[in-house]
């Protein structure tokens, strides 16, 4: 089971974000949404962080950029 949902995500989400660029991503979510609950911000300003701390986060996990894929960009073509 475990194996075709796998390969589900493989065809649906095919990596297309460089290995260097996913741990930037990654720092930069956890770092994105550390500050959001670090008080320094309102709470409207909190949830964009949070939002884009998460947008930031998942690429960086799961490889996968949705704005590189709609523009065709590719740098994990690179690695």
């Amino acid at each position: 089971m475990a194996d075709v949902i796998m390969k589900f995500l493989k065809k649906t989400f095919p990596s297309n974000v460089a290995k260097s660029e996913r741990i930037v991503r990654t720092v930069c979510g956890v770092v994105l949404i550390a500050a959001s609950f670090m008080g320094f911000v309102t709470r409207d300003q909190a949830f964009w962080l949070v939002f884009a701390g998460w947008l930031s986060l998942m690429s960086g996990v799961v490889s996968h950029c949705p704005v590189y894929r709609l523009f065709g960009i590719n740098t994990a073509e690179n690695d």
